[in-house]
């Protein structure tokens, strides 16, 4: 296999690698009944390790397929193998009422859902319940892996090469098609129900799609984590080995968070006719299926209709056992207005609020009872993430850091997290998260202040010399004016507030910004084809830490690149390239140190905060769990402690 190209953006499996946030829903009056039962799982840990069956797939832990744990406890036996069990269940409620239907909103229609080509934050949302990985960071320890998909993965190398062992009778869901119709016969397998087993070739065709440069879309930006692959081998049907070129930091994290996809599916057009060798690549990017998905995960794909709704089933067949939920329905709510509204008619069963409707509804509420309904509880969780203005760097206006830095000064950050966000969250002042050690507390934020953004404008030769209150400058021979658009995403009020807010400031030292508020499809479009001055943007954070992706020069120049901005700095490249193949903890942070104190330097981001977000939810619901790094939920940890009570 050729060496894969490089482009740039975290891959799923590195936002898996996250501390966790556990909001623990036992009461103290239960104590007694809780400790009798920690003491049986103990228990029966230590007797055949139980604690690898379904809850290890997120469903239930009752234990619906107890060969799961047969092939699981028996591997985990070798001392060679990277997996452990894990430390406790996915869901940690006391009473888990199976069954019934889980209703969530989404803000907008996802932009497909192959998770290879779509991209976006709800199409790898529904792919992690849809698919499994092969394994998944530890809920206390997340540099430890517990076993998914492979039960046991050795590097006899220390790194540079992994031996994958999968997983036996795990199985494909069926297809979402006509099967009435006939004409799909040739997509059935020869397990049970018409399905495929899972295989090494599952995971041999993501090696290919990554190796095909043909391929766009979201998998172009996933390659640099593997620019380094030296060769896949598959060893048998259900044993590949992995081997890298060299020993990367992220390379374990990597190969544990892939999930597979299906050659007998992506291979072939919808008449079951095999793509030709030499453009199969580019018939996956328009792939008669890529509106629809499919996986070996707890829930199957039934429907989306666009505008409407997206529907997932559970899987009868899960090798996990029975998830918590026997459907899962997400309504497509644009207007976010509505989301309070949805939740107290129980079309949803729990809502994140933005910041307005969090300051009416929870932090100005005396009453303890929510959207009047003592049935409604609230929670405030953190997220580890940032929100920021990303600067056009190939622009000529924005190419000085001292005009960066001015435009970052004219940004009342405290005054908009206090104000418009309601306090929900904390302004930062570089790449990572505030709660994790490569953030630098030393270095603080740029103050606000319009007289120092003046002399930082003056000192870059931005001056008004036609005394029309505009700002202007001689570049490349002509007299341009610092006049520019921002790119915010329509469906938010808040954003369209913080813009006015940023507008009316930048006006008073003789800048011109106008907002353009676009649908959120539009909007990643417009990103991904840099067509922007400036775009409001967040990251979602991972463990541990590759600053490739993002901020690494050679991705400057790529289509659909992270690096959308076009940050070029030979400085950053080397930290960036250094922080890949150091191991040793302290020095990891401080070249983390070193990177956060260039970034607040160069100001290529104006980061804007770090941010929490507000819930409310039926009380039918066990307390939510969250995973500290998403934004948005994870249904894995979500179940009913009884009946729902909608409504």
């Amino acid at each position: 296999m050729s060496k894969l190209a490089q482009s740039g953006f975290v891959m799923g499996s590195l936002g898996l690698l996250v501390g966790i946030s556990v909001f623990n829903a036992v009461q103290l009056n239960n104590l007694e009944t809780l400790t009798i039962e920690n003491q049986k799982r103990i228990q029966a840990i230590e007797k055949n390790g139980v604690a690898v069956t379904g809850m290890v797939a997120g469903g239930s832990t009752r234990d619906n397929a107890s060969d799961t744990c047969d092939q699981a406890c028996e591997a985990l036996k070798d001392p060679n193998n990277i997996l452990v069990r894990p430390s406790r269940d996915w869901i940690t409620a006391k009473t888990v009422e199976p069954g019934h239907t889980l209703r969530l909103k989404i803000g907008s229609d996802p932009r497909g859902l192959n998770p290879y080509i779509a991209s976006g934050a709800d199409n790898s949302m529904f792919n992690g319940y849809v698919n499994d990985f092969l394994a998944w960071p530890d809920f206390e320890d997340p540099s430890k892996y517990f076993p998914m998909l492979a039960v046991k993965v050795t590097s006899p190398d220390d790194g540079l090469t992994y031996r994958v062992e999968l997983r036996k009778g795990v199985y494909w869901h069926l297809p979402t098609v006509d099967w009435d119709s006939g004409d799909f016969e040739w997509l059935k397998g020869d397990g049970p129900r018409g399905r495929h087993e899972l295989t090494s070739d599952d995971y041999k065709f993501v090696y290919d799609m990554f190796d095909n440069q043909q391929i766009a879309g979201r998998i172009s930006s996933l390659r640099p984590y593997l620019d380094t692959m030296k060769e896949f081998r598959v060893i048998d049907r259900y044993t590949f080995e992995v081997e890298f070129s060299e020993k990367i930091y992220t390379n374990q994290a990597i190969i544990l968070g892939l999930h597979p996809s299906p050659r007998w599916l992506y291979r072939f057009d919808e008449d079951g006719n095999q793509y030709d060798d030499a453009t199969w690549g580019l018939k996956l990017n328009e792939h008669w299926y890529n509106q629809k998905t499919i996986g070996v995960g707890p829930y199957r794909f039934v429907t989306w209709e666009s505008g409407v709704k997206l529907e997932l089933e559970a899987d009868p067949l899960y090798w996990g056992g029975q998830p918590s939920f026997e459907r899962v329905l997400f309504s497509v709510v644009k207007d976010q207005n509505a989301y309070p509204r949805k939740v107290k008619s129980g079309e949803i069963d729990i809502t994140n609020l933005q910041a307005e409707q969090y300051a009416t509804e929870i932090k100005e509420n005396t009453s303890g009872v929510y959207l009047g309904n003592e049935h409604i509880k609230s929670d405030v969780h953190d997220t580890l993430g940032y929100f920021y203005l990303g600067w056009n760097l190939d622009k000529p206006m924005f190419a000085d850091k001292r005009v960066r830095q001015a435009l970052t000064m004219a940004f009342n950050r405290e005054g908009i997290v206090e104000n418009i966000f309601h306090g929900l969250g904390k302004v930062n002042s570089g790449p990572f998260g505030m709660q994790t050690a490569c953030y630098d507390q030393s270095i603080q934020p740029w103050p606000f202040d319009l007289e120092a953004a003046k002399a930082k404008l003056e000192e870059a030769g931005w001056t008004d010399s036609d005394g029309d209150g505009v700002r202007d400058k001689i570049v490349e021979g002509e007299k341009v004016d610092f006049s520019f658009t921002i790119l915010i995403y329509g469906g938010s009020t808040e954003y369209a507030t913080l813009a006015e807010v940023y507008r009316e400031d930048l006006l008073s030292i003789g800048v011109k910004m106008m907002p353009s508020a676009v649908e959120w499809s539009t909007m990643l479009k417009k990103m991904d084809e840099r067509e922007f001055d400036v775009y409001t943007g967040a990251w979602v954070l991972s463990l541990p830490t590759d600053l490739m992706q993002i901020w690494h020069s050679q991705e400057a120049d790529k289509a659909v690149s992270s690096n959308r901005i076009g940050f070029r700095n030979k400085d950053a490249d080397r930290i960036a390239e250094t922080l890949r193949t150091e191991f040793d903890t302290a020095k990891r942070t401080a070249l983390c140190h070193e990177f956060h104190a260039l970034l607040h330097e160069e100001q290529p981001y104006t980061f804007i905060y770090q941010r929490r977000r507000p819930v409310l939810y039926w009380d039918h619901m066990n307390t939510p769990e969250y995973e500290l790094q998403y934004p948005h939920r994870n249904i894995r940890h979500f179940s009913f402690q009884s009946e729902p009570t909608r409504p």
